[in-house]
């Protein structure tokens, strides 16, 4: 059963609207599939728990406690107290229980086969990506976006999802069958034109690309570069290119960024709640027109909604997780080839560095869509074998 519903997890972790909608003794459940299987698993690892505890996954648990703590704090002082209690719940404290400790945990003690899941999941999301891309360029839009009925409100988050693991697979890959997924998603990556996916895979794959005997992220301040680098060409290359499409997305980020920068400089401490990114209501023409939309980067979220001092829990969180597995990536010797050796820590440092170069473009901070892979990455990382 509990492999059941691991593989339920990693297959639907991509599709943010592949969604249970239905009614159930007068309420009404609209909660992500993958979702669903992290409470079913949660509940199951609690049921076996009072047999024999089991000894449970924590990462970096003191950065995090300090987080939820610190937003908790806060629930008493926000204007939306109930909704922003709740997302607090549905989210933050959700997304860490059900993948960073429960999937975690079984992904390390009950062998959970996470290459072959893997691979499925990003060859059915790749090819769904590749259909969707080509019926939008046939159709004259290739640089819009396009809605996937029934998986995503949007096809460029698929692309965003898939982008981080790449590095994962090269570093668990046995065969070539690997190269094939990572070759098919790199081609599903460059039809979605999204430039965050570009630039995620760029930073991810810089691990495992050879040249002149090291790969390119081991040389100093690449990666950094990479990021700033992909960053500068998002915001100038539509300007280049004299796209209305690509334009109006970037004034909507700089809306977005400009709303999220209000909203710390009127709570700056503790931030006005979880999920009023959505909600906050900004005056000043145009940048009213964004409203509903969340905030693209995990610094304006999490600055927005949690203040100054959640936003230092929450980096303490991830450097404390990112020293954890750093440690274990070890450094490789000088090589020939083109593409470094499979290597599963070094793996697990690369995603994890991806994961959160992804963070800083897009709207993944709190959704299955990072938490699972991060969840996967723990339980890997702490396996004997």
């Amino acid at each position: 059963m509990i492999a059941l519903f691991v593989a339920i997890a990693i297959l639907a972790w991509p599709y943010i609207d592949l969604a249970v909608d239905l009614d159930i003794a007068g309420r009404h459940l609209d909660t992500p599939v993958a979702d669903l299987a992290g409470a079913v698993l949660f509940a199951v690892i609690a049921l076996d728990a009072l047999a024999e505890p089991p000894r449970l996954t924590r990462p970096s648990l003191a950065g995090y406690a300090a987080f939820v703590a610190l937003a908790l704090v806060a629930v008493p002082f926000v204007p939306d107290r109930g909704a922003s209690a709740w997302y607090l719940l549905r989210k933050p404290v959700f997304f860490y229980v059900a993948y960073g400790v429960v999937l975690a945990t079984v992904v390390r003690d009950r062998g959970a086969p996470v290459r072959p899941l893997l691979l499925a999941a990003v060859t059915l999301a790749s090819t769904i990506t590749l259909v969707s891309s080509a019926g939008r360029i046939l159709a004259g839009n290739t640089l819009w976006w396009s809605a996937i009925e029934g998986l995503t409100n949007n096809h460029k988050t698929l692309a965003v999802a898939i982008a981080p693991t790449l590095p994962l697979i090269l570093g668990m890959r046995r065969s070539r069958l690997d190269l094939v997924v990572v070759g098919l998603a790199l081609v599903a990556l460059l039809a979605s034109v999204s430039r965050t996916a570009w630039i995620t895979a760029a930073v991810g794959l810089a691990f495992f690309v050879v040249w002149q005997g090291r790969t390119i992220a081991s040389r100093r301040g690449v990666v950094l570069g990479v990021i700033a680098l992909g960053a500068a060409l998002a915001v100038y290359t539509p300007v280049l290119m004299r796209s209305h499409a690509q334009m109006d997305a970037a004034r909507s980020r700089h809306s977005l960024d400009k709303r999220a920068w209000e909203m710390v400089e009127s709570r700056p401490a503790l931030g006005w709640g979880g999920g009023a990114s959505t909600r906050y209501e900004m005056t000043l023409w145009p940048h009213y027109r964004i409203n509903g939309v969340d905030a693209h980067g995990a610094v304006q979220k999490v600055g927005a909604e949690f203040g100054l001092l959640g936003l230092g829990a929450w980096l303490a969180f991830v450097v404390g997780m990112g020293a954890r597995l750093r440690s274990r990536a070890a450094l490789l010797p000088p090589m020939r080839d083109v593409l470094a050796p499979a290597h599963l820590h070094l793996g697990i440092w690369a995603t994890f560095v991806a994961l959160h170069a992804n963070l800083l473009f897009s709207t993944e901070t709190f959704s299955q869509t990072h938490w699972i892979p991060l969840g996967l990455l723990w339980g890997l990382s702490e396996r004997r074998r």
